[in-house]
């Protein structure tokens, strides 16, 4: 997957997944290592990082204070199963998607909406693989961005 030929692309997933593709070069995937927070502090805030290899289950490494305030909480140190069985589906329905990036250890970009409330909720995610080895998947990060329309809008 390419991200859009651009210099200034304003999308918080196609920022990632330029700096994703940038960083593994040659390689399948990058690894953890390879990031570099201070090559894209424009967007980190907007990233979440889930550890799978914590033994006691997927877990968010990160969760950046900017998705912090759109989710009305900060889930670094949270199980995945955890989060997803009370956050009430927003972010099970903007993420639910990484198990494809694990499936097939490549870059996944969602864009869809769903009803929550009776408001139609706009989202655009994206989830990169990192790997140690180059073979088996070590973190997912991501970043989500949505808006919620009201009826009439």
């Amino acid at each position: 997957m390419e991200a859009p030929i651009s210099g200034q692309e304003q999308r918080l997933t196609f920022r990632l997944l330029s700096y994703w593709n940038r960083i593994r070069g040659s390689r399948a995937m990058p690894s953890l290592s390879d990031v570099n927070i201070s090559e894209i502090t424009e967007i980190w805030h907007f990233t979440f990082t889930i550890d799978l290899l914590d033994p006691q289950g997927r877990r968010f490494q990160y969760f950046g204070p900017s998705l912090a305030s759109v989710f009305g909480q900060d889930y670094t140190g949270e199980y995945l199963a955890d989060v997803m069985e009370q956050d009430g589906g927003m972010l099970a329905n903007t993420i639910g998607f990484y198990e494809k990036v694990i499936e097939k250890g490549e870059p996944a970009l969602e864009a869809a909406s769903f009803y929550s409330e009776g408001n139609e909720v706009r989202y655009r995610s994206i989830i990169v693989p990192l790997s140690s080895d180059g073979k088996t998947i070590d973190y997912l990060v991501g970043t989500t961005n949505y808006k919620v329309f009201t009826p009439g809008e």
